[in-house]
Parts: C-alpha cells; sequence; structure tokens
C-alpha cells in the first residue's frame, strides 16, 4: 500500500504547458545551466538536449538512465528499476559523468552497473545532456558526456510566493509502483526555502515470457511471468533554503535518500518455515543504500572584469551494503566524498569571453566482505583547472576549451599506486550558413584516468557474475585512455520544423575493456581489464515538426540514431543498437495526447549478450485543470503496448532482466500557490 508520506516533485512547481507541440519549441530558449556563459540549446556549438519539467513529467522514472534512454544518441545501462546509469554514444560507466545540480552525485554507481544514483528524477525541473567542449569543465570522467539533473533543493530566485507547493501520487501495473511525493516552497523577496520528501514502492517487473533469454541458461524453478527478485523501496528527502543580496547569494541544503531493492535476474526463492520469522525481503542478493549529503552554492557579481564567480561545495556520507537472502552481509561499500567547484566569468578581453576555474574532489572508498571485487581501501584526491572561451566570428562562433588534472589513486595494499596528469583540449566552430541553417564541428583530445575498479579489481563481483582483475592487479602498467573525437552537426529550424544531426567518429588509444581470459576463478569466468585501442562511430538526426505555423494542435518527432565500436581484437561489448522513432501529439486546450514507436535493430555487432529486434509502443494522455490558485494535471501512459520482449543491449543483465511488459502508468499531481 502507499505510505502515508508527502511528496513533491520538482516538476510540479512549474506550469504545465498544454499543447505539448509547442514543449521542444521552447526547449531551445531555455538556458543550460552546466555551460559557464549562459547559452541556451540553439546556441551551443556542442551537440545538447535538454528535458524540461513538462516532458520530465510523463518521461520521469526511477531511474535517471532509464528516463533518458529514448532520446537520440542515449540509451542506458539497464539492471532493474532501480539502478541504471545513461549510456552515450556507446560509451557509460566511468566514461560518463552525472550531476547534481552541477556537481557530482558522489556515490559509486560509477564502479559497478548495479549501483543505484542516489538522485530522484521527480525532482528534476530539468535534464541537461552535454557532449563537446563544455564537458571538460567537469573532469576526465566526463570524457563521454555529461548528465546535469538540476533542482531546487538549493533555490536559485527569491521566491515568487510566501508558500507554494505540489503535490504527487503515481503508480503503475507492470512493477506495482506506488510513489507519493510532495514539495513546498516558499519565502521573501531575500530569502527562498525548499523541503521536499518521497517514498516509493514497487513488486517484481511483470513480463510476459521468461526473464531468461536463453532456455539452455534458465533455472528449473524459474517461472514465466516475472523478474525475480526486482522489487524494491525509496526514499528521501531534502531541505534548503538561499539568501539573496544585492550582487551574491549563498544556499546551503541537506538530503538524504535511502533504498533497498533486488539484484534483479534468475534465482530461487526460498519457502519459510511454518512459525519462522523471515529473516530477509527478497529472495534473492539486494543492496541496502543510504547516503546524506551537504551541498552549498554562493555566487557574487563582481562587475569588473570578474563579472560573476560561482562556488559549489558537496560532502557526502554514503554507504551501501549488498547482502545474501539469509540477511547475511556480504559485502560493505563505503564512499566519503567531497568535491569543490570554484567558476569565474570574465568579460570580454580582445574578442573572447570565457570563464576558468579549478574543481578539487577528495574521496575514500572501500569495499570490504566475501564478495569484495576491490580488496582494499582506495584514497583518491585529484585537482583539475580548466578553461573555457568563445569569440564571436563573422561566420558564427568558436569555442575553445583547456583542462590539465593530476589524480592519485593511493591504494591501501601492496599494489602499485596510481599519480598521473590528464591534459584535455577541445575547439567547436559554429557555421551560420543563413539564419535557419548553420553546421558545426567540434575537434576534441580528452585523457581520461581509469577508475580504482579498472586498476585494483581482483575478485568475484556479483553484479557482473565475471572474476574481475584489473589492470595493476594483472601486473600490467595502467596507461590513461586518450579520445579524439570529432562531432559533425547540421542544424535547420523553420517556422514550423527543427532539423538536427550529428555523426562522429571516436578513437580511443588504451581503451580499458573487460576481456575473458578462458579461465574460471571462484566458480565465475575469469576477465581482466585490458587496455587496447578502440573506435566508435555513429549518428543521430530528430526532425521536430509542429504541423502549420500558429496554433495547431498537431505535432510530431521522427529521430534516429546507430554507434559501432570495435577494438583491434574484437567488437566492444553492451553497445545500444540502431533505432528509429516516430511521435505524434495532439493538444487542445487543457488536454493533450500523443504516441509514439520506437524500432529497435537486432543487436549483433558485440561481444556480449547480443539482442533481439523489438519495437516499443508507447502512448500517452494528459488532461490539466485549473481552479482559482490550484492547478490539477492527470495522467495516463501506457509503455510497451506489443508487450516485447525487450531487453537493453548496454546491460550487462541483458540476457537476464528484460524491461517491463505491457505496462499502465497514471498518476495525478496538484500544485498551489
Amino acid at each position: 500500500m502507499i505510505r502515508k508520506s508527502l511528496l513533491l516533485t520538482g516538476s510540479l512547481a512549474i506550469p504545465f504547458c498544454a499543447a505539448a507541440q509547442d514543449e521542444r519549441t521552447v526547449v531551445d530558449e531555455i538556458v543550460v545551466s552546466a555551460t559557464p556563459l549562459n547559452r541556451t540549446v540553439d546556441e551551443l556549438t556542442s551537440p545538447a538536449l535538454v528535458l524540461t519539467a513538462e516532458e520530465l513529467l510523463l518521461r520521469a522514472t526511477t531511474t535517471i538512465g532509464e528516463t533518458l534512454a529514448n532520446q537520440p544518441g542515449i540509451s542506458s545501462s539497464y539492471f532493474g528499476p532501480y539502478a541504471s546509469r545513461p549510456v552515450i554514444r556507446g560509451l557509460q560507466g566511468p566514461r560518463i559523468t552525472v550531476l547534481q545540480s552541477g556537481i557530482g552525485t558522489l556515490d559509486v554507481a560509477d564502479l559497478s552497473p548495479d549501483h543505484a544514483v542516489p538522485l530522484e528524477p521527480l525532482f528534476a525541473e530539468s535534464v541537461e545532456v552535454l557532449l563537446g567542449p563544455a564537458t571538460l569543465l567537469y573532469g576526465s570522467n566526463a570524457a563521454g558526456g555529461v548528465v546535469n539533473v538540476v533542482d531546487n533543493r538549493i533555490p536559485l530566485a527569491p521566491a515568487e510566493e510566501a508558500v507554494s507547493g505540489a503535490f504527487e501520487v503515481r503508480g503503475d501495473t507492470a512493477t506495482g509502483e506506488q510513489t507519493i511525493a510532495g514539495r513546498l516552497d516558499g519565502g521573501t523577496d531575500t530569502f527562498a526555502w525548499h523541503i521536499d520528501i518521497f517514498d516509493r514502492e514497487n513488486d517484481d517487473i511483470e513480463i510476459d515470457g521468461f526473464a531468461t533469454a536463453d532456455a539452455a541458461e534458465r533455472p528449473p524453478e524459474e517461472t514465466s511471468g516475472e523478474v525475480l527478485n526486482s522489487a524494491g523501496e525509496a526514499n528521501g528527502y531534502a531541505i534548503g533554503g538561499t539568501l539573496f543580496g544585492e550582487r551574491g547569494n549563498v544556499g546551503l541544503s541537506i538530503s538524504q535518500y535511502e533504498t533497498t531493492y533486488g539484484l534483479a535476474g534468475p534465482g530461487e526463492e526460498e519457502e519459510e518455515e511454518e512459525g519462522e520469522e523471515e529473516e530477509a525481503i527478497f529472495p534473492g542478493p539486494f543492496i541496502d543504500l543510504e547516503q546524506t549529503r551537504v551541498d552549498l552554492r554562493a555566487e557574487y557579481e563582481f562587475g569588473g572584469f570578474i563579472e560573476t564567480a560561482k562556488l559549489r561545495l558537496g560532502v557526502n556520507d554514503y554507504e551501501h551494503s549488498e547482502i545474501e537472502p539469509s540477511g547475511e552481509v556480504g559485502t560493505v561499500f563505503d564512499n566519503e566524498a567531497t568535491e569543490l567547484r570554484v567558476e569565474a566569468v570574465h568579460a570580454e578581453t580582445a574578442g573572447w569571453r570565457g570563464a576558468f576555474g579549478l574543481q578539487y574532489v577528495d574521496r575514500e572508498f572501500s569495499a570490504l566482505g566475501a564478495e569484495a571485487f576491490v580488496q582494499e581501501p582506495v584514497e583518491t584526491s585529484s585537482l583539475g583547472v580548466f578553461i573555457f572561451e568563445e569569440r564571436e566570428t563573422s561566420f558564427g562562433r568558436v569555442d575553445l576549451g583547456a583542462r590539465i588534472e593530476t589524480l592519485e589513486h593511493d591504494y591501501q595494499g601492496p599494489l602499485e599506486d596510481y599519480d598521473e596528469t590528464a591534459v584535455s583540449l577541445a575547439i567547436g566552430t559554429e557555421w551560420k550558413l543563413s539564419g535557419a541553417t548553420d553546421v558545426t564541428f567540434n575537434l576534441s583530445r580528452s585523457e581520461r584516468h581509469p577508475d580504482p575498479a579498472e586498476l585494483f579489481a581482483e575478485g568475484p563481483h556479483l553484479a557482473t557474475g565475471l572474476f574481475e582483475i584489473g589492470v595493476v592487479s594483472a601486473g600490467f602498467e595502467a596507461e590513461k585512455e586518450v579520445s579524439t573525437n570529432f562531432d559533425v552537426g547540421y542544424h535547420l529550424h523553420g517556422d514550423s520544423f527543427h532539423f538536427r544531426a550529428n555523426v562522429f567518429h571516436n578513437d580511443i588509444a588504451d581503451y580499458v575493456v573487460l576481456q575473458l581470459t578462458g579461465g574460471t576463478e571462484d566458480g565465475l569466468p575469469e576477465t581482466v581489464f585490458a587496455q587496447e585501442d578502440a573506435e566508435l562511430y555513429g549518428a543521430e538526426f530528430s526532425l521536430d515538426w509542429r504541423a502549420n505555423q500558429g496554433d495547431s494542435p498537431w505535432s510530431g518527432r521522427f529521430f534516429g540514431d546507430f554507434v559501432q565500436g570495435e577494438t583491434d581484437s574484437d567488437y566492444l561489448p553492451r553497445l545500444q543498437p540502431a533505432r528509429l522513432g516516430a511521435e505524434v501529439r495532439y493538444g487542445a486546450g487543457s488536454w493533450s495526447a500523443g504516441a509514439e514507436a520506437i524500432f529497435h535493430a537486432e543487436q549483433d555487432n558485440v561481444s556480449s549478450f547480443q539482442t533481439d529486434s523489438f519495437t516499443m509502443v508507447n502512448a500517452d494522455v494528459l488532461w490539466n485543470i485549473e481552479s482559482n490558485q490550484l492547478s490539477w494535471d492527470l495522467f495516463l501512459r501506457a509503455s510497451n503496448l506489443l508487450d516485447e520482449d525487450a531487453r537493453r543491449a548496454p546491460s550487462f543483465r541483458a540476457a537476464f532482466v528484460p524491461l517491463p511488459g505491457i505496462n499502465f502508468q497514471a498518476g495525478v499531481r496538484l500544485r498551489f500557490n
């Protein structure tokens, strides 16, 4: 049953635009906060996209990975309803940086695909995805892209109302989701405060057929119709406030996130003896996670050569335990991290305007227990300095970015430490061919430091079902990944349509990839993190249209993408397949409706589990009711209407954990001021 707690979603505080065809037009005018110079999507030279609060109302799921998974160029590392990170152009894990309002999530989700990202997509006011020169601001782990989830936990502007808020309840049929959430905002013209809280429960995923794709690997006790051990629950809260002055502001927030969820996949449900007390709520291994974090943000307008300066500080205490069905704790992951960012925007000088700053990260990570695949604690410290510059020219704009980052992984064991300096450079140009057409070119050379698991792993990894051995553990000398990426984009916009297309090519020297050795250890296939040269290339496009100029109720989108990748010896593993999708929407007055179909091609050009083709058909209806100072949004979304056996190729568990079957999600939210 739904718990009697409150939840306010971040999206609820923004008025809903009932005519959904206008949403993507508005996106081009929204400032991308993860860029330093307040550019909109339409003004950026590098590829970017933004999901607004209105789009997130229908697209938000329990994870940021699945929330973004149907956008061009993006998939997810799906590990069930609670663990899923974005996959961008075939890159995932430690090559993608996930931010919470401009600063790292300070978790260990980059080390293993079964680790949850401790943030709640329902609180997002927008989600930004960046590629190109601007990613250099966020460290070597942003080599593949940046995902910034923007919330209002530290208010960005003085309160417009003394008190305002929103409440939401939603649920679905395929996972039995029951979510309730709430948010309150308020203050004066000099102080703003924010409170949010949420609570969620899910049952095991319902599917059509068996979870295990290969009948030869299917446990005899596995039954059709569900993904065993995929249930979970999550809850959290945040409280924050900002004090505003004439030339600046300073704000603070405290938040907590807790979740307990099963490691989805085949297993045997244990039967209890009569009178025996239940020792665990899951039939298989599960994760119990808790994070408490404190965030500080300050900004000051100097008005001289330094126009503005910003400071962001995040400090967290993170722990999660991987627990056996008996209740016995197998492994405890602990991650205490601090991240500091200082960024200054300078006035135009000799035609150049830009930003520079520094980023400092200190991290103490440990995995202790019988299944710790990194056997000793690792202390990591890094210091990066960066600069980003842009210049308007007669043909358009030029962007330049550079970053120098020193990083040390201090392994508290007998293995050799890692201590290197990475240098990354990028240039982007925009050529205005006409008032409606522009072409962009982006070239970057980025260096990425390997993460602790890639270097020091030496043990069984439950999530991947492999015995993993790191580069250093295997006796090799670790090298930095050196990526040379070239991207060409074309943008055409008219009164009733926007068309965007990008092609890219990425050469990566010393790419870190898991390779089977052919042996076994502890009953698991033995793998080693090896370094080989790799190549990725692909393209994505989207055409957004409105039937006629003006107030036509019809709009739509046609989009597609593909990525291919290989090393010197084999195809790369876990790449998303080629996709084509189409969407049509109708909006009139207080309601809107839409339908979409996305075809996922067969994926057989990978060195991992190969997925069959499938087509996801989704539909939604949204109704808005305005009454005095109250606003009601009622929505219904149907997904996977064909009840397909749909599997994410980028997932380590694609062979055992399909996406939910046919699913109906319904919800209502109330906004007031």
